[in-house]
Protein backbone atom coordinates (compact mmCIF):
# COMPACT_ATOMS: atom_id res chain seq x y z
CA UNK A 1 0.00 0.00 0.00
CA UNK A 2 2.30 2.39 1.30
CA UNK A 3 4.44 2.00 -2.00
CA UNK A 4 1.61 2.32 -4.25
CA UNK A 5 1.15 5.77 -2.61
CA UNK A 6 4.92 6.56 -2.60
CA UNK A 7 4.89 6.22 -6.73
CA UNK A 8 1.73 8.12 -6.99
CA UNK A 9 3.49 11.07 -4.96
CA UNK A 10 6.35 10.86 -7.55
CA UNK A 11 4.63 10.27 -10.68
CA UNK A 12 2.51 13.83 -9.40
CA UNK A 13 5.89 15.55 -8.24
CA UNK A 14 7.04 15.02 -12.02
CA UNK A 15 4.14 15.90 -13.74
CA UNK A 16 4.18 19.40 -11.45
CA UNK A 17 7.59 19.50 -12.72
CA UNK A 18 6.98 19.28 -16.09
CA UNK A 19 3.98 21.47 -15.97
CA UNK A 20 6.85 24.18 -15.31
CA UNK A 21 9.26 23.47 -17.93
CA UNK A 22 9.19 22.72 -21.51
CA UNK A 23 11.61 20.82 -23.78
CA UNK A 24 13.43 22.64 -27.03
CA UNK A 25 15.80 21.61 -29.79
CA UNK A 26 18.38 24.32 -29.45
CA UNK A 27 21.55 24.35 -31.94
CA UNK A 28 25.02 26.10 -31.13
CA UNK A 29 28.37 26.11 -33.09
CA UNK A 30 31.89 27.93 -31.97
CA UNK A 31 34.64 28.68 -34.21
CA UNK A 32 37.93 26.22 -34.03
CA UNK A 33 40.97 27.64 -33.66
CA UNK A 34 44.60 26.32 -34.10
CA UNK A 35 43.14 22.67 -34.09
CA UNK A 36 41.84 23.30 -30.55
CA UNK A 37 38.47 21.68 -31.05
CA UNK A 38 37.68 20.38 -27.18
CA UNK A 39 37.73 24.33 -26.82
CA UNK A 40 35.32 24.47 -29.71
CA UNK A 41 33.00 21.77 -28.52
CA UNK A 42 32.23 23.02 -24.66
CA UNK A 43 32.04 26.71 -26.61
CA UNK A 44 29.48 25.08 -28.32
CA UNK A 45 27.61 23.16 -26.06
CA UNK A 46 27.46 27.18 -24.36
CA UNK A 47 25.85 28.73 -27.00
CA UNK A 48 23.26 25.83 -27.60
CA UNK A 49 21.99 26.01 -23.99
CA UNK A 50 21.81 29.89 -24.42
CA UNK A 51 19.96 29.41 -27.70
CA UNK A 52 17.54 27.09 -25.74
CA UNK A 53 17.00 29.72 -23.22
CA UNK A 54 16.47 32.44 -25.30
CA UNK A 55 14.03 30.32 -27.14
CA UNK A 56 12.19 30.50 -23.27
CA UNK A 57 12.38 33.95 -23.06
CA UNK A 58 11.06 34.77 -26.18
CA UNK A 59 7.98 32.75 -25.43
CA UNK A 60 7.44 34.40 -21.89
CA UNK A 61 7.91 37.94 -22.09
CA UNK A 62 4.97 39.92 -23.43
CA UNK A 63 5.01 42.73 -26.32
CA UNK A 64 5.02 45.88 -24.19
CA UNK A 65 8.60 44.46 -22.19
CA UNK A 66 10.36 43.52 -26.01
CA UNK A 67 9.74 46.95 -26.72
CA UNK A 68 10.56 48.57 -23.52
CA UNK A 69 13.40 46.16 -21.96
CA UNK A 70 14.15 43.54 -23.70
CA UNK A 71 17.44 43.69 -24.21
CA UNK A 72 18.26 44.28 -20.66
CA UNK A 73 16.21 41.53 -19.08
CA UNK A 74 17.53 38.79 -22.30
CA UNK A 75 21.10 39.59 -21.17
CA UNK A 76 20.37 38.80 -17.30
CA UNK A 77 18.34 36.13 -17.76
CA UNK A 78 21.07 34.35 -21.06
CA UNK A 79 24.11 35.49 -18.74
CA UNK A 80 23.16 32.59 -16.38
CA UNK A 81 21.81 30.14 -18.99
CA UNK A 82 22.82 27.24 -17.23
CA UNK A 83 20.58 27.91 -13.94
CA UNK A 84 17.40 27.84 -16.52
CA UNK A 85 18.69 24.75 -18.56
CA UNK A 86 17.52 22.08 -15.80
CA UNK A 87 18.69 18.89 -18.31
CA UNK A 88 20.02 18.32 -21.35
CA UNK A 89 20.76 15.65 -24.11
CA UNK A 90 23.16 16.50 -26.80
CA UNK A 91 21.70 14.63 -30.25
CA UNK A 92 24.14 15.53 -33.00
CA UNK A 93 27.56 16.81 -32.74
CA UNK A 94 30.71 17.36 -35.06
CA UNK A 95 32.84 19.53 -36.93
CA UNK A 96 31.35 21.26 -40.21
CA UNK A 97 32.46 20.24 -43.39
CA UNK A 98 35.34 22.58 -43.87
CA UNK A 99 36.38 21.47 -39.89
CA UNK A 100 36.40 25.58 -39.36
CA UNK A 101 33.99 25.08 -36.68
CA UNK A 102 31.99 22.62 -34.36
CA UNK A 103 28.02 22.57 -34.08
CA UNK A 104 26.06 20.52 -30.85
CA UNK A 105 22.26 19.75 -31.33
CA UNK A 106 20.86 19.15 -27.94
CA UNK A 107 16.99 19.03 -26.68
CA UNK A 108 17.00 21.08 -23.47
CA UNK A 109 14.40 21.28 -20.94
CA UNK A 110 13.94 24.70 -19.80
CA UNK A 111 12.16 25.82 -16.53
CA UNK A 112 9.66 27.92 -17.51
CA UNK A 113 9.31 28.75 -13.57
CA UNK A 114 12.80 30.22 -13.44
CA UNK A 115 12.79 32.42 -15.89
CA UNK A 116 9.09 33.97 -14.90
CA UNK A 117 10.63 34.69 -10.96
CA UNK A 118 13.59 36.61 -13.03
CA UNK A 119 11.36 38.76 -15.09
CA UNK A 120 9.32 39.23 -12.55
CA UNK A 121 12.06 40.11 -10.39
CA UNK A 122 13.56 42.47 -13.62
CA UNK A 123 10.33 44.22 -14.10
CA UNK A 124 10.05 45.57 -10.86
CA UNK A 125 13.29 46.51 -10.93
CA UNK A 126 13.63 48.36 -14.24
CA UNK A 127 10.64 50.40 -13.26
CA UNK A 128 11.77 51.60 -10.21
CA UNK A 129 15.53 52.29 -11.28
CA UNK A 130 14.81 53.89 -14.37
CA UNK A 131 16.77 54.99 -18.04
CA UNK A 132 20.10 56.32 -15.87
CA UNK A 133 22.07 58.93 -17.52
CA UNK A 134 25.59 57.31 -18.10
CA UNK A 135 29.15 59.13 -18.75
CA UNK A 136 31.66 56.31 -20.26
CA UNK A 137 35.46 57.55 -20.11
CA UNK A 138 38.68 56.25 -20.90
CA UNK A 139 40.67 57.06 -18.14
CA UNK A 140 44.24 55.15 -17.26
CA UNK A 141 44.93 53.78 -14.15
CA UNK A 142 46.79 50.93 -14.64
CA UNK A 143 50.94 51.69 -15.90
CA UNK A 144 50.08 48.87 -18.37
CA UNK A 145 46.78 50.12 -20.12
CA UNK A 146 47.19 51.86 -23.66
CA UNK A 147 46.64 55.80 -23.57
CA UNK A 148 43.54 57.50 -24.80
CA UNK A 149 44.86 58.18 -28.14
CA UNK A 150 45.59 54.97 -28.97
CA UNK A 151 44.04 53.74 -32.11
CA UNK A 152 41.79 50.88 -30.71
CA UNK A 153 40.41 52.77 -27.90
CA UNK A 154 37.06 54.38 -29.92
CA UNK A 155 36.36 51.03 -31.17
CA UNK A 156 36.26 49.51 -27.59
CA UNK A 157 34.32 52.62 -26.38
CA UNK A 158 32.40 52.52 -28.92
CA UNK A 159 31.18 48.39 -27.98
CA UNK A 160 30.83 49.65 -24.43
CA UNK A 161 28.24 52.74 -25.63
CA UNK A 162 25.83 49.72 -27.70
CA UNK A 163 25.90 47.81 -24.98
CA UNK A 164 24.80 50.16 -22.33
CA UNK A 165 22.51 51.98 -24.83
CA UNK A 166 20.96 48.90 -25.65
CA UNK A 167 20.29 48.01 -22.08
CA UNK A 168 18.46 51.47 -21.30
CA UNK A 169 20.78 53.02 -20.07
CA UNK A 170 21.18 57.18 -21.39
CA UNK A 171 24.49 57.04 -22.58
CA UNK A 172 26.20 60.35 -23.24
CA UNK A 173 27.47 61.42 -26.44
CA UNK A 174 30.57 62.16 -28.21
CA UNK A 175 30.19 66.02 -27.68
CA UNK A 176 29.70 66.16 -24.02
CA UNK A 177 32.59 63.32 -23.38
CA UNK A 178 35.10 65.55 -24.96
CA UNK A 179 34.32 68.08 -23.01
CA UNK A 180 34.92 65.94 -20.20
CA UNK A 181 38.68 65.06 -21.45
CA UNK A 182 39.18 68.79 -21.96
CA UNK A 183 38.32 69.70 -18.58
CA UNK A 184 40.72 66.92 -17.44
CA UNK A 185 43.66 68.11 -19.52
CA UNK A 186 42.99 71.55 -18.12
CA UNK A 187 42.38 70.24 -14.55
CA UNK A 188 45.52 68.35 -15.18
CA UNK A 189 43.28 64.94 -13.45
CA UNK A 190 44.48 62.78 -15.71
CA UNK A 191 46.53 60.55 -13.02
CA UNK A 192 44.60 61.54 -9.78
CA UNK A 193 41.48 59.82 -7.75
CA UNK A 194 38.37 59.08 -9.15
CA UNK A 195 36.88 62.12 -6.62
CA UNK A 196 38.00 64.15 -9.27
CA UNK A 197 36.57 62.65 -12.60
CA UNK A 198 32.64 61.70 -10.12
CA UNK A 199 33.27 65.70 -9.57
CA UNK A 200 33.17 66.21 -13.40
CA UNK A 201 30.36 63.66 -14.13
CA UNK A 202 28.25 65.37 -11.40
CA UNK A 203 28.62 68.84 -13.40
CA UNK A 204 27.07 66.83 -16.44
CA UNK A 205 24.22 65.77 -14.27
CA UNK A 206 25.35 61.99 -14.77
CA UNK A 207 23.94 59.43 -12.46
CA UNK A 208 26.89 56.61 -13.39
CA UNK A 209 30.41 56.99 -14.21
CA UNK A 210 32.25 54.11 -15.86
CA UNK A 211 35.91 54.57 -15.83
CA UNK A 212 37.50 52.43 -18.82
CA UNK A 213 40.85 51.20 -19.57
CA UNK A 214 42.59 48.72 -22.22
CA UNK A 215 45.70 46.44 -21.37
CA UNK A 216 47.09 45.01 -24.62
CA UNK A 217 48.99 41.21 -24.62
CA UNK A 218 50.92 39.73 -27.37
CA UNK A 219 51.79 35.84 -27.44
CA UNK A 220 53.59 34.06 -30.23
CA UNK A 221 54.87 30.32 -30.49
CA UNK A 222 58.10 29.58 -31.85
CA UNK A 223 57.87 28.46 -35.32
CA UNK A 224 55.25 31.00 -36.00
CA UNK A 225 52.77 28.06 -35.38
CA UNK A 226 50.30 30.74 -34.49
CA UNK A 227 49.79 34.18 -32.42
CA UNK A 228 47.59 34.89 -30.23
CA UNK A 229 46.56 39.03 -29.12
CA UNK A 230 44.97 39.34 -25.92
CA UNK A 231 43.12 42.28 -25.00
CA UNK A 232 41.95 42.92 -20.96
CA UNK A 233 38.77 46.14 -20.81
CA UNK A 234 38.84 47.09 -17.02
CA UNK A 235 35.31 48.79 -15.90
CA UNK A 236 35.46 50.70 -12.92
CA UNK A 237 32.08 52.17 -12.47
CA UNK A 238 30.41 54.72 -9.55
CA UNK A 239 27.43 55.72 -8.25
CA UNK A 240 27.97 59.68 -8.80
CA UNK A 241 25.30 60.85 -6.16
CA UNK A 242 27.37 59.36 -3.78
CA UNK A 243 30.35 58.54 -4.58
CA UNK A 244 30.52 54.70 -3.94
CA UNK A 245 31.92 51.95 -6.19
CA UNK A 246 29.47 50.19 -7.45
CA UNK A 247 31.78 47.68 -9.49
CA UNK A 248 35.11 46.90 -10.40
CA UNK A 249 35.02 44.51 -13.66
CA UNK A 250 37.54 42.71 -16.38
CA UNK A 251 36.54 41.56 -19.43
CA UNK A 252 38.90 39.49 -21.59
CA UNK A 253 39.61 38.94 -25.55
CA UNK A 254 41.41 36.64 -27.67
CA UNK A 255 42.35 36.66 -31.54
CA UNK A 256 44.12 33.77 -32.68
CA UNK A 257 45.70 33.73 -35.71
CA UNK A 258 48.51 31.81 -37.96
CA UNK A 259 50.76 32.52 -40.78
CA UNK A 260 53.35 35.76 -40.64
CA UNK A 261 51.75 38.66 -39.84
CA UNK A 262 51.95 42.47 -40.19
CA UNK A 263 51.41 45.77 -38.41
CA UNK A 264 47.84 46.10 -40.16
CA UNK A 265 47.11 42.42 -39.21
CA UNK A 266 47.97 42.91 -35.50
CA UNK A 267 45.78 46.08 -35.56
CA UNK A 268 42.93 43.97 -36.70
CA UNK A 269 43.58 41.21 -34.75
CA UNK A 270 43.37 43.17 -31.36
CA UNK A 271 40.32 45.27 -32.14
CA UNK A 272 38.44 41.67 -32.40
CA UNK A 273 39.95 40.83 -28.86
CA UNK A 274 39.10 44.28 -27.57
CA UNK A 275 35.59 44.17 -29.11
CA UNK A 276 34.87 40.85 -27.73
CA UNK A 277 36.45 42.31 -23.92
CA UNK A 278 34.53 45.23 -24.41
CA UNK A 279 31.16 43.18 -25.17
CA UNK A 280 32.11 41.26 -21.67
CA UNK A 281 33.27 43.55 -19.61
CA UNK A 282 29.81 45.65 -20.38
CA UNK A 283 27.62 42.51 -19.88
CA UNK A 284 29.18 41.99 -16.41
CA UNK A 285 28.77 45.34 -15.65
CA UNK A 286 25.04 45.71 -16.19
CA UNK A 287 24.27 42.72 -13.72
CA UNK A 288 26.67 44.04 -11.15
CA UNK A 289 24.77 47.45 -11.76
CA UNK A 290 21.15 46.00 -11.80
CA UNK A 291 22.12 43.83 -8.07
CA UNK A 292 23.03 47.49 -6.71
CA UNK A 293 20.43 49.30 -7.66
CA UNK A 294 18.24 46.25 -6.66
CA UNK A 295 19.67 46.91 -3.08
CA UNK A 296 19.53 50.22 -2.95
CA UNK A 297 15.80 50.71 -4.37
CA UNK A 298 14.92 48.00 -1.93
CA UNK A 299 16.41 50.35 1.06
CA UNK A 300 15.94 54.10 -0.12
CA UNK A 301 18.34 56.78 -0.84
CA UNK A 302 22.04 56.12 -0.11
CA UNK A 303 24.05 58.54 1.44
CA UNK A 304 27.74 59.25 2.01
CA UNK A 305 28.35 60.60 5.24
CA UNK A 306 31.53 61.84 7.08
CA UNK A 307 32.13 63.57 10.36
CA UNK A 308 35.37 65.66 11.13
CA UNK A 309 37.23 66.40 14.26
CA UNK A 310 35.36 64.45 16.76
CA UNK A 311 37.04 62.81 19.50
CA UNK A 312 36.82 59.07 19.83
CA UNK A 313 34.17 58.84 22.45
CA UNK A 314 32.11 61.44 20.53
CA UNK A 315 32.29 59.00 17.07
CA UNK A 316 31.33 56.39 19.12
CA UNK A 317 28.11 58.29 20.85
CA UNK A 318 27.43 59.17 16.77
CA UNK A 319 27.98 55.80 15.79
CA UNK A 320 25.30 54.75 18.37
CA UNK A 321 22.86 56.90 17.69
CA UNK A 322 22.81 55.88 14.06
CA UNK A 323 22.75 52.58 14.89
CA UNK A 324 19.38 53.11 16.97
CA UNK A 325 17.50 54.70 14.38
CA UNK A 326 15.20 52.58 13.15
CA UNK A 327 14.68 54.88 9.72
CA UNK A 328 18.48 54.13 9.23
CA UNK A 329 19.11 50.98 7.80
CA UNK A 330 22.44 49.47 6.69
CA UNK A 331 24.66 51.67 8.82
CA UNK A 332 28.27 50.59 6.99
CA UNK A 333 31.39 52.41 8.28
CA UNK A 334 33.80 52.96 5.66
CA UNK A 335 36.46 54.76 7.45
CA UNK A 336 37.52 54.82 10.98
CA UNK A 337 40.49 57.37 11.24
CA UNK A 338 41.85 59.75 14.37
CA UNK A 339 39.00 62.99 13.79
CA UNK A 340 37.79 61.00 10.45
CA UNK A 341 34.27 59.00 10.27
CA UNK A 342 33.04 57.77 7.20
CA UNK A 343 29.60 56.16 6.73
CA UNK A 344 27.34 54.69 4.67
CA UNK A 345 23.82 54.81 5.74
CA UNK A 346 20.49 54.05 3.60
CA UNK A 347 17.62 55.89 4.28
CA UNK A 348 13.73 56.64 2.81
CA UNK A 349 14.48 60.33 4.15
CA UNK A 350 15.50 63.42 1.66
CA UNK A 351 18.97 64.61 2.10
CA UNK A 352 17.78 67.74 3.08
CA UNK A 353 15.47 66.74 6.03
CA UNK A 354 18.22 63.62 7.00
CA UNK A 355 20.70 66.51 7.91
CA UNK A 356 18.11 68.26 10.14
CA UNK A 357 16.91 65.51 11.61
CA UNK A 358 20.68 64.30 12.58
CA UNK A 359 21.98 67.44 13.95
CA UNK A 360 18.51 68.09 15.96
CA UNK A 361 18.82 64.94 17.45
CA UNK A 362 22.93 64.79 18.13
CA UNK A 363 22.14 68.09 19.63
CA UNK A 364 19.94 66.83 22.43
CA UNK A 365 22.97 64.21 22.92
CA UNK A 366 25.16 67.69 23.61
CA UNK A 367 27.18 67.65 19.97
CA UNK A 368 27.36 70.06 17.85
CA UNK A 369 27.48 69.99 14.40
CA UNK A 370 28.01 72.24 11.44
CA UNK A 371 27.29 70.80 8.34
CA UNK A 372 29.18 72.29 4.69
CA UNK A 373 27.45 72.37 1.29
CA UNK A 374 28.09 69.30 -0.60
CA UNK A 375 26.70 67.93 -4.07
CA UNK A 376 24.97 64.66 -4.95
CA UNK A 377 24.03 62.31 -1.83
CA UNK A 378 27.36 63.88 0.21
CA UNK A 379 27.13 64.35 4.17
CA UNK A 380 29.94 66.60 5.85
CA UNK A 381 29.72 67.56 9.15
CA UNK A 382 32.15 69.09 11.69
CA UNK A 383 32.79 70.11 15.08
CA UNK A 384 32.12 73.66 15.45
CA UNK A 385 35.35 76.06 15.67
CA UNK A 386 37.36 73.59 13.45
CA UNK A 387 36.20 74.12 9.85
CA UNK A 388 39.35 75.28 8.55
CA UNK A 389 41.14 71.93 10.25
Amino acid sequence: MWKGILLCLLSLTVVALHAHAKEVIAVGSAEIYSGNVGSARNQALINAQRQAVEQGVGALIDSKTISKNFQIIKDQILSSSRGFVTHYEILEEGQTADNAAFTVKIRATVSDENIRNKLTALRILHKKMGNKRMMIIYHKKDHKAVSRKFQTVPALVGVLRDEFNQAGFRVFNDEVVDKVYQAIEIATVVDRPAEDLISLALDQQAEILVASELVVGKRGKQGGSFNAMKADVRLSIYDVSTGRQIADVIGSGKKLSTGKRGGFDDYKDLTIAGRTAARQASNDAISKITDYYQAVGDQGFAYLMVFRNYSQDEEDEILDYLESVPGFKDLTELKNAPKYLELELFSSESKSRLRRIIRRDLKQKNIELVSQATTGNRLLFMKPGTENN
